[in-house]
């Protein structure tokens, strides 16, 4: 392993190192059915004492995430397994407080334009055509949220509407789009409803929203979308479990 810095003083460094080897496990940097890197190589990654290492384990174990093999080593145990497969529904699910018993419409796929900051952040020329999608997700019998995805079209062309009733768009890019997702920005704000997302979202024009900005790369870094998505300000819930 390179050397790892960690620098946040307010959580205990065994919690860091725990939740840094989760993360290599979610990001694929870390294969579940390989052995965890032995004491002394966590120790010189992290620069830490053996001592800390060891908590960082043993916190692991009670987590459940991990096993030890008497004479093989420590390995990661089914259930660290299964943070792999599902790491794209989760993202969806605990950012957007999406549940079983929401519905989601695709309002249209289009061929269009989009801002400076799309083509900024997409890296491709200005004035290209992107693919556009619209979508009005709702809940308790009325919207929810008004989302809007720009994609470049080596991307975009892959995707049709039919996909995303059926999977996220995070889902649908690796599955569908076959493209590795690596990391993934929110930027959150209070804005005001324009005309169209006023009507999208039944709501009077100016009334607040909360707005997130999503920005999704690849694995290797290269961008895949920018995507805007419209709460209406009393259906939104963000849920953080910290453990």
């Amino acid at each position: 392993m390179n050397k790892i810095r960690l620098d946040n003083t307010q959580i205990p460094l065994h919690y860091q190192i725990a939740d840094y080897l989760v993360d290599m496990l979610k990001r694929g940097e870390m294969a579940p059915e390989v052995q965890v890197p032995p004491e002394e190589e966590l120790t010189e990654a992290f620069g830490v004492s053996r001592t800390t290492v060891r908590r960082s384990m043993e916190h692991l174990l009670a987590r459940g995430l991990l096993t030890r093999k008497r004479g093989k080593g420590t390995f990661w145990t089914d259930t660290a397994r299964s943070v792999c497969q599902e790491k794209l529904v989760g993202i969806n699910k605990q950012i957007f407080n999406i549940s079983e018993k929401t519905t989601v419409r695709v309002l249209s796929r289009s061929i269009g334009r989009g801002s400076r900051e799309v083509y900024d952040f997409l890296g491709v020329p200005d004035g290209e055509d992107l693919v556009i999608f619209r979508r009005v997700r709702s809940a308790g019998g009325g919207p929810m949220s008004y989302t809007i995805n720009y994609l470049p079209e080596h991307y975009g062309a892959r995707i049709e509407k039919k996909h995303l009733q059926q999977m996220t768009m995070l889902e649908t890019i690796e599955k569908v789009a076959d493209v590795r997702i690596g990391t993934i920005e929110h930027e959150v704000e209070v804005t005001r409803a324009t005309d169209v997302i006023a009507e999208h979202l039944s709501i009077p024009v100016l009334d607040p929203v909360l707005t997130i900005k999503t920005s999704v790369h690849a694995k290797d870094g290269g961008p895949i979308e920018i995507v805007w998505t419209y709460f209406v300000e009393n259906k939104y819930k963000f849920r953080v479990v910290l453990d």
